[in-house]
């Protein structure tokens, strides 16, 4: 598959100088006959335009930056089934496909169509008339961060416990290697289809993380004297909430879709990450 107009975005916004190296991408794609949409006049075929018209218009994506910026775009981008290809401009680089040394290569393969699409399963939360969607985590706590919450969880109807905590997390798959990871959650392997919900440190001995099928729905139930709270997502959309209606946590009806170019080793990546780092 080849792609006519490709969205190419840098960091978060206009506020620091386009890489040469992004710059170069431009150019190469613009001598294969594609057009280039984005928010920087330098890097456009035509005007630049908003960074949502630049995703909502594309038939893919390029996303040079850190892992918030990838984050923040994939999202947008699975609402539209718009793929994305990440491009590590920052330090962990979890969610990237190529570091930034890489991107001439990663643009010669895209455009002779050499790559494949990976789905990642996203989560979507519902309370009230609001909604929210994430592709790592959605959090629910008190907006103080010295006040703890008190909940009731359910699993399809069926309480799962009572928790007193500084949040409930739910993360996917993609998530795990995030706030999850620091929560003392499992390291799970992307390919899985599930869910994890946990307890933020707990004041309890028994509270653990649990796994979870993907069609299952986990309802937060906080107490009135937990008033008020807030739900986070992904870290980004942070959402404040007066009324104690339960918060539906579910999988979301969409995917994010990746753009990869080969079959990566996970725990490879896990140690040069995580691991290895310095």
């Amino acid at each position: 598959m080849k792609y006519d107009r490709l969205g190419l975005l840098q960091g978060a916004g206009n506020s620091t100088t386009t890489s040469p190296l992004v710059v170069s991408a431009a150019e190469k794609l613009r001598e294969a006959g594609c057009d280039v949409l984005s928010d920087r006049a330098e890097l456009s075929t035509g005007w630049p335009m908003p960074r949502e018209d630049v995703i909502r218009k594309s038939d893919a994506l390029i996303v040079c930056g850190g892992d918030g910026s990838i984050l923040s775009v994939a999202r947008c981008a699975a609402t539209h089934s718009i793929p994305v290809l990440g491009v590590n401009f920052g330090q962990l680089g979890f969610l990237s496909e190529v570091e930034a040394s890489g991107l001439a290569q990663a643009v010669d393969k895209l455009i002779e169509g050499e790559f494949t699409i990976e789905r990642r399963l996203m989560l979507r939360a519902r309370w009230q008339d609001r909604e929210v969607t994430a592709l790592n985590d959605i959090v629910v706590r008190r907006e103080s961060s010295l006040a703890v919450v008190r909940a009731d969880v359910h699993v399809d109807g069926l309480l799962l416990d009572h928790y007193v905590a500084d949040g409930v997390l739910v993360s996917t798959p993609t998530g795990a290697s995030a706030y999850a990871l620091s929560c003392g959650g499992a390291i799970v392997h992307p390919k899985l289809k599930c869910l994890s919900m946990m307890a933020i440190c707990p004041h309890s001995l028994r509270a653990r993380p649990v796994m979870l099928a993907p069609e299952q729905v986990i309802c937060v139930d906080i107490a009135q004297r937990s008033l008020p709270a807030m739900i986070c997502a992904d870290g980004q959309d942070v959402i404040s909430m007066c009324s104690n209606e339960p918060v539906i946590i579910e999988k979301a009806p969409f995917d994010a879709l990746l753009v990869r170019f080969s079959e990566k080793d996970f725990f490879s990546m896990v140690h040069a990450k995580l691991v290895d780092r310095t």
